[in-house]
Order: C-alpha cells, then structure tokens, then sequence
C-alpha cells in the first residue's frame, strides 16, 4: 500500500529520508511540535513530521499542517484531523487512513514482516550497511542525521532492486 504524508506518496520500493530540522537532502523535516514552526517549515515544501507531547499540541500542529504526528497515543489526532501517524505498532493506529500509518521497526526481520502484510515501515539511525539490510526488507523511511551516506545507500538498494535506473552505467572488460 502507498504512504500519503501530505501530498507525498512513497510507494513500496521508493525511499524517503526523514531529519531532525530542515536538511538538505531530506524529504521529511521533523520540526518542533509548535504550530509556528510547522506553519515556517510548511514553506520549504517537505513534509512535515512533529513529536507532539500533548494531545492539545498535536491538534494544533496537524491544524497548522503537520503531515505526519509520531506517537500511539495521537492515533485519535491523527484520524480526526487526516494526518499520517508514526507509531510503534500497526494495532495502535486505530481510526487513522490505512494509508497514513507509518511503522517503527527495530530489526530487519520485523520490517520485513510489517512491509509483506503491506505497512510502510520507518527506520531510526542505522549505519549504511544496516540501512541496505532494511531497504532490502522493505522498509520504506529512514530517520538520520546525515541524509547523503543514507540517500547513497539507498539508490543503490533501489538499482539493484530494479526500482531506479543506475546512476552510472559502466561495463569492465577482463
């Protein structure tokens, strides 16, 4: 199934990179959960994520036009308002849109249980090894620091899979 976070649509086998504040080379801004910000943030045109600690706080964020609130407890929020929802297991996104649950994995084996039964699967800080390891399972949004070793990583996975022409094409002769 798709991912819709505002008018992004991350199918399965495309990536997303996801960073705290806005990166370069980032596709989702994790701002501070304060309607401000996302309202400041809006105008780069990324998605916007935000770790509400409130439920008050997160309906004003998703008002002022967060895409993506990350918590369980924001399901209710989450499905009121439209916004996606990061959370910590399918089950827990109850009343949100099939197609705005985002689910944490901790291991590969885990993400590729999550993306067969056709859920997008987030990724926290992972080395670049580990992060083809995931992609290959079919993880979908990978949360970092540094989005350019992971974007590399992820173009090859993407090449390689199939889903993405390779960047450079050469061919050795022995």
């Amino acid at each position: 199934m798709d991912l819709r976070l505002g008018t992004r649509i991350i199918r399965p086998g495309q990536f997303a990179i996801m960073t705290i504040g806005l990166v370069d080379g980032a596709d989702i801004a994790e701002v501070p959960a304060d309607p401000e910000a996302v309202r400041a943030a809006r105008a780069d045109g990324r998605v916007i994520a935000v770790a509400p600690s409130s439920e008050e706080q997160a309906v004003a964020c998703a008002r002022a036009g967060a895409d993506l609130l990350a918590g369980d407890a924001f399901a209710g929020v989450a499905a009121a308002t439209g916004a996606a929802l990061l959370c910590s297991a399918p089950e827990r996104a109850a009343g949100v849109r099939p197609d705005g649950v985002l689910v944490r994995a901790t291991d590969p084996y885990e993400a590729e249980r999550l993306a067969g039964a056709g859920h997008a699967v987030l990724v926290d800080e992972a080395e670049p090894a580990v992060v083809s390891v995931f992609a290959w399972a079919g993880a979908r949004v990978f949360r970092t620091a540094d989005p350019d070793p992971t974007r590399q990583v992820l173009d090859m996975v993407a090449s390689i899979t199939g889903t993405r022409p390779p960047a450079v094409s050469r061919r050795g002769l022995a």
